[in-house]
């Protein structure tokens, strides 16, 4: 396949009964790098190829295919102008889980913030200071 240019590329996709001429624009860009968008003549349709599998099969016009470019170029414009290219799922951040310690292995934190008293439980009590009977 040629360099990468602004110009379309046009050419031919070896691929027995499913090849056929096609343009490759390189302003259309898939989201990932494995893959690539070709204009496939025969289909009418710009469709998503896998880049390592279809770039060896992909081959430069003959001179008996040359008088095509035109039409292929015109048809591949009319099919851009409705093409709408998937959108790219944004990755996902991997969030690797942290084992949880053992039992043995979680730090004291009575002293963590300096309180070396005890912190008295509160309970409701009655106008004289006895625990009031909170169900009854």
């Amino acid at each position: 396949m040629a360099a990468k240019s602004k110009k379309l590329w046009v050419g031919f996709l070896e691929a027995g009964a499913k090849g056929g001429p096609v343009v490759r624009d390189p302003g259309l860009d898939t989201g990932d790098p494995k893959t690539v968008y070709l204009f496939n003549f025969m289909k009418g349709k710009i469709l998503e190829y896998r880049r390592d599998i279809v770039e060896v099969k992909l081959r430069e016009l003959e001179t008996e295919e040359l008088a095509m470019a035109p039409e292929l170029r015109k048809a591949y414009k009319q099919v851009r102008e409705t093409f709408e290219p998937r959108t790219v799922k944004p990755r996902r951040a991997v969030c690797r889980a942290r084992p949880e310690p053992a039992l043995d292995e979680v730090p004291d934190t009575d002293d963590d913030f300096g309180l070396d008293t005890e912190i008295p439980l509160i309970t409701d009590t009655d106008d004289e200071g006895a625990p009031s009977d909170l169900f009854g």
